[in-house]
């Protein structure tokens, strides 16, 4: 093996460790990214049914769950028309889950759900709510609040990395 052929082995073997490697790099940045936060939960804040804020309720009452769900990316896409250029923000639809859960290991007594769309730098409120069971177990129950692109069983994937919880006494 002469030593332009041992040179061409060589440099195939960089060129191939430098693909690995850099995708390898692109793959883990990739991987990091898709794990921060997407959307930002603002509030979440507990009402009855006359929309009152509440930190105890009695069994069998209904519980509203009221999010403020915000969209904190400020990237636009521009496009050309007739001399003018249009600017629109970048729309990135969700589903709000907020379930009711009790005890451990956890017991889920109720869920609501809200699905919608949010531009880049607007916010929505919206109350998912639920009726705590007439007769569920008295104590702290735990509302979580949780963001995905999507209903997970249609490839739904999470929008916050963490999911917001609070917590509810629940009387007789």
């Amino acid at each position: 093996m002469n030593s332009a052929t041992k040179t061409r082995i060589f440099v195939a073997f960089l060129a191939i460790f430098v693909v690995a490697f850099t995708s390898l790099i692109l793959l883990n940045a990739h991987a990091n990214s898709s794990n921060s936060d997407v959307l930002r939960v603002a509030s979440v804040r507990l009402r009855d049914e006359k929309g009152n804020i509440i930190t105890s309720v009695k069994r069998g009452h209904f519980v509203f769950a009221e999010v403020t769900v915000q969209n904190p990316q400020s990237y636009y896409s521009a496009y050309y028309y007739y001399y003018y250029y249009y600017y629109t923000y970048t729309s990135q639809p969700f589903l709000l889950v907020a379930r009711l859960d009790y005890g451990y290991p956890t017991t889920m007594e109720g869920i609501g759900a809200f699905k919608g769309s949010l531009a880049g730098g607007q916010s929505i409120t919206a109350a998912p709510g639920f009726q705590i069971p007439a007769n569920g177990p008295t104590g702290t129950y735990t509302v979580t609040i949780l963001v995905f692109s999507n209903w997970p069983s249609a490839g739904g994937y999470p929008l916050i990395a963490t999911p917001v919880t609070t917590t509810i006494t629940v009387n007789p």
